[in-house]
């Protein structure tokens, strides 16, 4: 087993016992306002210029005609139109209802720039996709070691400021 890859199937455990459950249920209906999901990774970082930069990603349960995570869109629109080009790519006519359709279990992930202050509802370098298991363990084990080096900086900068003033008391 890789490093980390324990946690990371730990994470997603429940969720694919969940996928396992209603993946050959054809009378399950997607629910888009509540989508199944584990969080595994969902940081933020500024860096020159004010701008923060965001990953996020994701273990989700999804209809199997979704592209990626912007079908959630607050009014659908995507997700029609993901919905429409993936029968029409099959060549295969629309299922009656949208959200009960079989379903898959993938890895979100997405990234964008935001600058303070720009006021602009546009991300620069935005990017979301659905990725392997074995990009989303390697996006997980980066994210993991960056998590171990933070806590051993902020463990190292604590010891430092006890031993500066040993009345100082960090909370």
């Amino acid at each position: 087993m890789k490093a980390h890859e324990k946690e990371f199937l730990d994470k997603t455990k429940d969720l694919k016992n969940k996928f396992n459950e209603i993946k050959n249920d054809p009378s399950f209906i997607y629910n888009p306002k509540k989508p199944d999901g584990a969080h595994l990774i969902n940081v933020r970082s500024v860096g020159e210029g004010m701008v923060e930069h965001t990953e996020i990603m994701n273990a989700i349960i999804v209809p199997e005609w979704a592209f990626n995570a912007e079908f959630l869109d607050e009014k659908h629109e995507t997700a029609k139109i993901q919905f429409e080009n993936y029968y029409a790519d099959k060549n295969e006519s629309l299922p009656q209802n949208m959200w009960q359709t079989p379903v898959k279990f993938v890895y979100d992930y997405c990234s964008y720039d935001y600058t303070f202050g720009s006021f602009s509802e546009k991300l620069d370098n935005y990017s979301e996709d659905f990725i392997s298991y074995d990009e989303a363990l390697e996006k997980f084990q980066a994210y993991q070691e960056d998590m171990i080096k933070l806590n051993e900086l902020i463990a190292e900068a604590e010891n430092k400021r006890k031993n500066l003033n040993p009345q100082i008391a960090i909370i």
